[in-house]
């Protein structure tokens, strides 16, 4: 005896395949191929892959600046307020002056203290 639904098993794997393609072009390649999504001020990250882990860079960044300053300010002189001349005066490691998205190197104003990242985006950081 014949079964009634003997189609339905290709149209279900038909509709797996399309639904496969879709979920590759959208997580590995971002969306429709010719489209670029990256909305950084960097131009990086058009997947939503490349997004995802940019913005665990940007979140290192962030943690490498707020270290940067606090050792700085450990390393003021509390008697005449004296800041370290250089960021390597601090002695973290040299991954902690440098941005890890760019590799632009932190910059820093001896007199002030003030330290920040010149990568593009990393501004208000």
């Amino acid at each position: 005896m014949k079964s009634k639904r003997s189609g339905n098993s290709l149209i279900g794997v038909l509709v797996a395949v399309v639904i496969v393609i879709v979920a590759v072009l959208v997580f590995a390649f971002g969306g429709i191929p010719g489209k670029t999504n990256s909305t950084r001020a960097d131009g990086k990250g058009s997947t939503l892959v490349g997004r995802s882990i940019l913005k665990g860079q940007d979140t290192k960044c962030q943690s490498y600046l707020t270290q940067v300053r606090q050792s700085i300010q450990i390393n003021t002189d509390p008697v005449d307020g004296f800041k370290p001349q250089s960021l390597e005066d601090l002695k973290l490691g040299s991954q902690f002056y440098v941005c890890p998205i760019g590799g632009e190197s932190y910059d820093y104003d001896p007199e002030t203290g003030d330290v920040h990242c010149p990568h593009p985006g990393h501004e208000k950081y």
